[in-house]
């Protein structure tokens, strides 16, 4: 089994169980060296009632190590990106995957800056449009419905309304390649999972699992976590699509159930031994 070289852009939340927290282990588990350029530093994410958070943008620094890296002549099988944070840390990364993106890399975009119908804190227009010139270099892109519908200018009262097939078409314009939504609903809202398309095939899946109600924090990086580590790993769209529904699915059910504060994220370590399962059995 090949263990290939991933490089992941994001933040890191230092007290929550989101981005870079979820994505070192989820990778490493599924077999792949992992390597790490953060973003920036925060006490805790940006959402769910959090106020008077910190936040160190670690632009000047993310230099430094590039140009180290740089010297040790240092390249990736792939680039894992999620939170940004800036649009000068979006023009970083189309520098990162120019000069350390192996030539038949894999480079899978999650374009984190919304949920639930709304844009984060501190994105505007001129971020989204930022990140739509990034997920024209990008093979994989995984928004969320609503990071989709944004990307897109779709205009939406009701985010649950969107049309996801229409929807995912034209975020698979600016890419060519794949694209996976996350966040999708059906039969009314009682399943939950994700749709994925084939710009070259045509080809338009859905997967879906029992939904729980609430929202749960950390889960649109854990999926993009298992769709990279599973891709690098050779498998199928098809193949991750199952995976990683089910896994998160069981991950938020096993969260809903402990009884803890969901805002700080879910509890993804104890069904690690699933990813490693599949891996294998895939295998």
């Amino acid at each position: 089994m090949t263990q290939p070289r991933i490089l992941v852009i994001q933040d890191i939340s230092a007290s929550c169980r989101i981005s870079m927290n979820v994505a070192l282990p989820v990778l490493s588990v599924l077999n792949n060296e992992v390597n790490m350029l953060p973003t920036a530093l925060l006490s805790t994410h940006t959402t769910s009632g959090f106020e008077n958070y910190t936040y160190l943008d670690l632009a000047d620094e993310s230099d430094k190590i590039l140009k180290h890296w740089k010297e040790l002549g240092l390249t990736f099988d792939g680039v894992l990106v999620g939170y940004l944070g800036s649009i000068e840390q979006i023009n970083r990364v189309q520098t990162v995957v120019d000069a350390f993106l192996k030539p038949d890399g894999l480079f899978i975009l999650d374009p984190v800056m919304a949920d639930q119908g709304k844009l984060y804190d501190g994105f505007d227009q001129a971020y989204i449009d930022s990140i739509r010139g990034l997920c024209r270099e990008a093979e994989i892109i995984i928004p969320n419905l609503t990071e989709a519908a944004f990307l897109t200018y779709t205009q939406f009262e009701d985010i649950e309304a969107v049309n996801v097939r229409e929807v995912i078409k034209r975020v698979a314009d600016m890419n060519q390649s794949h694209v996976i939504i996350t966040g999708v609903t059906k039969a009314r809202a009682s399943l939950m999972g994700a749709a994925s398309y084939n710009y070259e095939s045509g080809v338009y899946e859905e997967r879906f699992a029992q939904t729980m109600p609430g929202h749960f924090e950390g889960t649109g990086d854990l999926f993009s976590s298992v769709v990279a580590g599973l891709m690098l790993q050779g498998k199928s769209i098809h193949e991750v699509m199952e995976i990683a529904v089910v896994y998160v699915n069981k991950v938020i059910k096993r969260t809903a159930e402990s009884g803890k504060e969901v805002r700080y994220g879910v509890q993804f370590e104890t069904d690690l031994p699933y990813l490693i399962e599949q891996l294998n059995r895939y295998e």
